[in-house]
């Protein structure tokens, strides 16, 4: 199992030259298999249908829709409220009150996926999305891991939900392109390659303070909550490539 780190950088470079839903889909799966999980699962929320991305096996996904799961799926519930990250098995759904989400559970357990970390995404504009890692067996080392390599585990989920939403869809209603400074766009364009902010004041010769202020200043002048947000916009807007 690699670190946490190295999974994360893998997928920064993996994302960065993907631009097709199945690339995408073996950039996951690949971080996913990195970190000692069997599966990946990115479902989005907006405008349109849900958007899966994933290495679930195709008849579960198939069975998922077809059982209406999405609307009673706590992991939805939970993305959709944009909490933080939630560890999930087929023990703790026992305690959620509907029939069917118990069902849920108990399906997916018949499809080898029985223990798990979803990451909750808030896109705005009623858009949001769930980034999953999953297992076929339940292990306390992997709940060890998830709990402390959390901000990292959330960092990989926002990180694939930027690229995600900026290169395949989940589109947000049209705007006018945002003007930004140089500065802005430069420290925008490091963040999107994965740059931290010490990295990315190196390159630019700045220092990581005034590369904060730039991001910050980026991230209000595109009506983003965060900077993973504020990424996907730029890309999107064109802002930034």
């Amino acid at each position: 199992m690699k670190s946490v780190e190295m999974a994360y950088q893998e997928l920064v470079d993996g994302l960065h030259s993907s631009s097709a839903e199945a690339e995408f889909g073996r950039v996951g799966q690949r971080v996913a298999e990195s970190m000692g999980f069997r599966y990946f699962a990115y479902l989005g929320f907006g405008e349109a249908d849900p958007v899966l991305i994933s290495s679930y096996p195709k008849r579960w996904s198939e069975h998922y829709f077809a059982e209406g799961y999405q609307n009673v799926d706590p992991v939805v519930a939970f993305a959709r409220g944009g909490r933080s990250t939630l560890q999930w098995t087929r023990e703790v759904a026992r305690q959620f009150p509907l029939r069917a989400q118990k069902r849920l559970f108990d399906d997916a357990d018949e499809f080898g996926i029985r223990h798990g970390v979803s990451v909750a995404i808030a896109g705005g504009f009623n858009r949001f999305a769930a980034f999953t890692l999953a297992v076929d067996e339940v292990s306390s080392a992997h709940g060890r891991m998830v709990t402390e390599a959390n901000d990292i585990v959330q960092l990989i989920g926002l990180t694939f939900h930027a690229h995600a939403n900026a290169k395949l869809g989940l589109r947000s209603p049209p705007n006018d392109a945002v003007p930004l400074t140089q500065r802005e766009r430069e420290c925008l364009t490091w963040a999107a390659r994965g740059k931290s902010m010490e990295a990315t004041a190196m390159i630019m010769g700045i220092t990581p303070r005034a590369v904060k202020f730039h991001l910050d200043n980026a991230r209000a002048s595109l009506g983003a909550d965060t900077l993973p947000q504020a990424v996907a916009i730029a890309l999107r807007q064109r802002i930034i490539s």
